[in-house]
């Protein structure tokens, strides 16, 4: 499994406020419900009588940044300049850091989109709530209501059972502004026994800003019995926001007890995030 490699950037998206409503979906035939019960429970009703692609949607709180998740068509610097097909098989997402390329009402808040056919849901997809969606004509049903720790949850089903929604469910966990993301996060990292999901929790839990993610990074490349997800930490530990991974890593590479791949990890993303330390730290070593 990689790391969203359908991904063009990655800086971290905004915190939302309270909102209400369905976003901008054009082309749909859309109803909005409150929710009933739980958020399991309704899915499980709704996709079982779906014969036909339909969608259900519901938006939560997202974590704290400074960018758009949408779809654009030119990197993230081009406005968008129609509406996200829902229906489409290009996966090109956009994280653009330049808000003035979108509509800034309602983009700190995430949008979970779920598509269900025959019976089953077989599709994740997730913007901001800013992103206009074309949902092709599609029916659409709006959930109101959701908590978003009902909403990690369901996620968590996903992530781990085997199925084909696994890397978007584990990516729209991450973005979820909520503690209880950030631990389930945690305890993926450290008790999964899938190596590459371990890894990618790592990613993940470096974005949230989560107190604990510099602790559970370090224990991971500390303990963790697999070479690829001792990497996965190294790089890591380069995306804590706010370059708080930085001394970590310059810690790791100037000790002479770490293992050689490890320090030459720590070399690498110290070198790529550009501190104001990386060009004296080469000409150290170059000198020696």
């Amino acid at each position: 499994m990689k790391i969203a490699a359908w991904m063009v950037a990655i800086p971290l998206l905004l915190v939302a406020r309270g909102s209400a409503g369905p976003p901008r979906i054009e082309n749909a035939s859309l109803e909005s419900t409150l929710l009933q019960g739980s958020l399991g429970a309704q899915v499980a009703a709704w996709s079982a009588t779906v014969d036909e692609p339909s969608w259900m949607g519901w938006h939560v709180p997202m974590i704290k940044g400074d960018g758009m998740l949408c779809c654009a068509t030119r990197g993230d610097r081009q406005l968008q300049v129609k509406a996200c097909a829902l229906e489409s098989s290009h996966r090109h997402l956009v994280f653009s850091s330049d808000r003035s390329d979108f509509p800034l009402d309602g983009s700190e808040t995430l949008v979970i989109m779920l598509r269900a056919n025959q019976g089953r849901v077989d599709e994740l997809r997730i913007y901001s709530e800013g992103c206009r969606l074309d949902a092709g004509g599609r029916a659409v049903t709006w959930l109101e209501g959701v908590d978003p720790e009902e909403s990690v949850g369901l996620l968590s089903q996903w992530i781990e059972g085997d199925s084909v929604l696994e890397d978007e469910a584990l990516m729209a966990m991450a973005l979820h502004a909520s503690t209880v993301a950030a631990e389930r996060l945690a305890g993926i990292a450290r008790q999964s026994a899938d190596a590459d999901l371990r890894g990618e929790a790592l990613f993940w839990l470096s974005h949230t800003g989560a107190d604990n993610a510099p602790e559970v990074v370090l224990q991971a490349l500390a303990e963790d019995p697999d070479a690829r997800v001792r990497d996965e930490a190294v790089f890591a530990l380069s995306q804590l926001p706010e370059q708080q991974g930085m001394p970590l890593l310059l810690e790791i590479l100037r000790d002479p007890t770490r293992p050689a791949e490890i320090r030459e990890e720590a070399f690498f993303w110290y070198v790529q995030s550009g501190d104001d330390q990386a060009l004296d730290l080469i000409a150290e070593i170059l000198s020696d």
